[in-house]
Protein backbone atom coordinates (compact mmCIF):
# COMPACT_ATOMS: atom_id res chain seq x y z
CA UNK A 1 0.00 0.00 0.00
CA UNK A 2 2.82 2.67 0.98
CA UNK A 3 4.70 1.66 -2.56
CA UNK A 4 1.68 2.47 -4.22
CA UNK A 5 1.20 5.31 -2.93
CA UNK A 6 4.95 6.54 -3.42
CA UNK A 7 4.99 5.53 -6.97
CA UNK A 8 1.03 7.66 -7.03
CA UNK A 9 3.11 11.05 -5.37
CA UNK A 10 6.32 10.58 -7.87
CA UNK A 11 3.91 10.12 -10.93
CA UNK A 12 1.88 13.38 -9.29
CA UNK A 13 5.46 15.25 -9.19
CA UNK A 14 6.41 14.59 -12.27
CA UNK A 15 3.04 15.61 -14.01
CA UNK A 16 2.76 19.05 -12.10
CA UNK A 17 6.86 19.93 -12.32
CA UNK A 18 6.09 19.32 -16.76
CA UNK A 19 2.78 22.05 -15.98
CA UNK A 20 5.10 24.41 -14.29
CA UNK A 21 8.08 23.88 -16.58
CA UNK A 22 6.21 25.10 -19.53
CA UNK A 23 4.70 27.70 -18.23
CA UNK A 24 7.81 29.01 -17.21
CA UNK A 25 9.78 27.79 -20.22
CA UNK A 26 7.03 28.58 -23.68
CA UNK A 27 3.75 30.54 -21.74
CA UNK A 28 5.11 33.33 -19.66
CA UNK A 29 8.18 34.30 -22.08
CA UNK A 30 5.68 34.57 -24.97
CA UNK A 31 2.85 36.21 -22.81
CA UNK A 32 0.68 33.32 -23.37
CA UNK A 33 -1.57 32.80 -20.25
CA UNK A 34 -1.84 29.45 -18.41
CA UNK A 35 -4.60 26.70 -18.97
CA UNK A 36 -7.23 27.28 -16.21
CA UNK A 37 -6.92 28.40 -12.88
CA UNK A 38 -3.18 28.61 -13.70
CA UNK A 39 -4.34 31.68 -16.14
CA UNK A 40 -6.73 33.04 -13.28
CA UNK A 41 -4.11 32.92 -10.88
CA UNK A 42 -1.63 34.79 -13.19
CA UNK A 43 -3.79 37.29 -13.57
CA UNK A 44 -4.65 38.29 -10.46
CA UNK A 45 -0.93 37.82 -9.50
CA UNK A 46 0.45 40.77 -11.57
CA UNK A 47 -2.37 42.77 -10.50
CA UNK A 48 -1.97 42.05 -7.33
CA UNK A 49 2.11 41.77 -7.72
CA UNK A 50 1.91 38.61 -5.19
CA UNK A 51 3.76 35.05 -5.43
CA UNK A 52 2.03 33.59 -7.92
CA UNK A 53 2.21 29.94 -5.94
CA UNK A 54 0.88 31.61 -3.08
CA UNK A 55 -2.05 33.16 -5.13
CA UNK A 56 -2.69 29.76 -6.82
CA UNK A 57 -2.53 27.91 -3.28
CA UNK A 58 -5.31 30.06 -2.38
CA UNK A 59 -7.90 30.26 -5.15
CA UNK A 60 -7.58 26.64 -4.68
CA UNK A 61 -9.19 25.79 -1.19
CA UNK A 62 -12.87 25.94 -2.26
CA UNK A 63 -12.72 23.88 -5.22
CA UNK A 64 -10.66 21.27 -3.53
CA UNK A 65 -13.19 21.30 -0.96
CA UNK A 66 -15.68 20.81 -3.96
CA UNK A 67 -13.53 18.08 -5.02
CA UNK A 68 -13.63 16.38 -1.35
CA UNK A 69 -17.33 15.95 -1.13
CA UNK A 70 -17.82 14.93 -4.33
CA UNK A 71 -15.04 12.55 -5.25
CA UNK A 72 -14.07 11.21 -2.04
CA UNK A 73 -10.59 11.28 0.98
CA UNK A 74 -8.09 9.49 -1.92
CA UNK A 75 -9.13 11.67 -4.46
CA UNK A 76 -9.00 15.00 -2.29
CA UNK A 77 -5.02 13.40 -0.69
CA UNK A 78 -3.59 13.15 -3.66
CA UNK A 79 -5.28 16.14 -5.57
CA UNK A 80 -3.60 18.13 -2.11
CA UNK A 81 -0.41 16.95 -3.47
CA UNK A 82 -1.00 18.03 -6.57
CA UNK A 83 -2.06 21.32 -5.77
CA UNK A 84 1.13 21.48 -2.73
CA UNK A 85 3.52 20.26 -5.69
CA UNK A 86 2.75 23.05 -8.75
CA UNK A 87 2.11 25.56 -6.09
CA UNK A 88 5.67 24.65 -5.21
CA UNK A 89 7.12 24.22 -8.76
CA UNK A 90 5.58 27.46 -9.77
CA UNK A 91 7.50 29.22 -6.94
CA UNK A 92 11.03 27.56 -7.17
CA UNK A 93 11.29 27.09 -11.28
CA UNK A 94 10.53 31.20 -11.98
CA UNK A 95 14.17 31.18 -13.10
CA UNK A 96 15.04 28.62 -15.57
CA UNK A 97 15.87 29.66 -18.58
CA UNK A 98 13.21 30.38 -21.34
CA UNK A 99 11.90 29.99 -25.02
CA UNK A 100 10.78 33.72 -26.92
CA UNK A 101 8.84 31.98 -29.51
CA UNK A 102 5.15 32.41 -29.67
CA UNK A 103 4.42 30.16 -32.00
CA UNK A 104 6.60 27.25 -30.92
CA UNK A 105 5.64 28.32 -27.17
CA UNK A 106 1.88 28.54 -28.00
CA UNK A 107 1.96 24.60 -29.06
CA UNK A 108 4.80 23.20 -26.73
CA UNK A 109 3.73 24.91 -23.74
CA UNK A 110 0.06 23.45 -24.51
CA UNK A 111 1.45 20.11 -25.48
CA UNK A 112 3.56 19.83 -22.32
CA UNK A 113 1.17 21.19 -19.78
CA UNK A 114 -1.32 19.45 -21.09
CA UNK A 115 0.91 15.82 -20.87
CA UNK A 116 1.48 17.19 -17.33
CA UNK A 117 -2.10 17.05 -16.49
CA UNK A 118 -3.57 13.97 -17.96
CA UNK A 119 -0.53 12.33 -16.12
CA UNK A 120 -1.67 13.52 -12.61
CA UNK A 121 -5.11 12.46 -13.87
CA UNK A 122 -4.32 9.37 -14.57
CA UNK A 123 -2.66 9.06 -11.28
CA UNK A 124 -6.11 9.54 -9.72
CA UNK A 125 -5.14 13.37 -8.59
CA UNK A 126 -5.36 16.63 -10.33
CA UNK A 127 -3.36 19.35 -10.21
CA UNK A 128 -5.91 21.46 -8.66
CA UNK A 129 -8.04 24.59 -9.68
CA UNK A 130 -10.18 24.17 -12.39
CA UNK A 131 -9.20 20.65 -13.17
CA UNK A 132 -11.19 19.59 -10.28
CA UNK A 133 -14.06 20.59 -11.46
CA UNK A 134 -12.98 18.78 -14.93
CA UNK A 135 -12.86 16.05 -12.97
CA UNK A 136 -15.95 16.42 -11.15
CA UNK A 137 -18.10 17.37 -13.82
CA UNK A 138 -16.74 14.25 -16.06
CA UNK A 139 -17.41 11.55 -13.09
CA UNK A 140 -21.36 12.81 -13.25
CA UNK A 141 -21.38 13.20 -17.11
CA UNK A 142 -19.55 10.62 -18.51
CA UNK A 143 -19.78 11.31 -21.66
CA UNK A 144 -17.99 14.73 -21.09
CA UNK A 145 -14.67 14.09 -21.57
CA UNK A 146 -11.98 16.44 -18.91
CA UNK A 147 -10.56 17.55 -21.59
CA UNK A 148 -13.69 19.14 -23.51
CA UNK A 149 -14.54 20.22 -20.37
CA UNK A 150 -11.48 22.39 -19.38
CA UNK A 151 -11.72 23.79 -22.85
CA UNK A 152 -15.13 25.13 -22.28
CA UNK A 153 -13.68 26.58 -18.43
CA UNK A 154 -10.78 28.06 -20.20
CA UNK A 155 -12.85 30.44 -22.33
CA UNK A 156 -13.26 32.71 -19.13
CA UNK A 157 -9.42 32.92 -18.83
CA UNK A 158 -9.30 33.31 -22.61
CA UNK A 159 -11.99 36.24 -22.15
CA UNK A 160 -9.81 37.60 -19.38
CA UNK A 161 -7.02 37.50 -21.20
CA UNK A 162 -8.45 39.65 -24.37
CA UNK A 163 -9.81 42.06 -22.01
CA UNK A 164 -5.75 42.77 -20.44
CA UNK A 165 -3.19 41.79 -23.15
CA UNK A 166 -5.18 42.19 -26.48
CA UNK A 167 -6.26 39.97 -29.43
CA UNK A 168 -3.10 38.73 -30.02
CA UNK A 169 -2.14 37.01 -26.57
CA UNK A 170 -5.85 35.94 -26.71
CA UNK A 171 -4.95 33.97 -30.20
CA UNK A 172 -2.08 32.25 -28.87
CA UNK A 173 -3.73 31.20 -25.80
CA UNK A 174 -6.55 30.06 -27.43
CA UNK A 175 -4.19 27.88 -29.68
CA UNK A 176 -2.31 26.78 -26.95
CA UNK A 177 -5.91 25.48 -24.74
CA UNK A 178 -7.00 23.79 -27.52
CA UNK A 179 -3.72 21.72 -27.58
CA UNK A 180 -3.80 21.05 -23.89
CA UNK A 181 -7.33 19.78 -24.24
CA UNK A 182 -6.78 17.63 -26.96
CA UNK A 183 -3.24 16.79 -24.83
CA UNK A 184 -5.06 15.51 -21.81
CA UNK A 185 -7.39 13.14 -23.24
CA UNK A 186 -4.58 11.66 -25.42
CA UNK A 187 -2.66 11.28 -22.44
CA UNK A 188 -5.21 10.00 -20.49
CA UNK A 189 -6.28 7.65 -23.18
CA UNK A 190 -2.85 6.17 -24.08
CA UNK A 191 -1.69 5.64 -19.84
CA UNK A 192 -5.23 3.55 -19.32
CA UNK A 193 -4.88 1.82 -22.27
CA UNK A 194 -0.74 1.16 -21.29
CA UNK A 195 -2.28 0.05 -17.78
CA UNK A 196 -4.94 -2.28 -19.39
CA UNK A 197 -2.44 -4.51 -21.33
CA UNK A 198 -0.05 -4.40 -18.10
CA UNK A 199 -3.13 -6.10 -16.59
CA UNK A 200 -3.57 -8.75 -18.82
CA UNK A 201 -0.49 -9.84 -19.29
Amino acid sequence: MLLLQSKKTAVILMGTFLVAAAYYVFQKPNGITAPGLGGIAVIVANFLHSPLGLVYFILNIPLFLIGYRSIGSSFAFFSLIGMGALSLFLAILSTIPTLPSPIIGCILGGLLSGIGIGIVIQAGATTGGLDIASVVIAKHFPFITIGKTMMVINGCVLLLTFLTDGLDHAVLTFISIMIAGKSVDSTITVIGRYKKEGASL
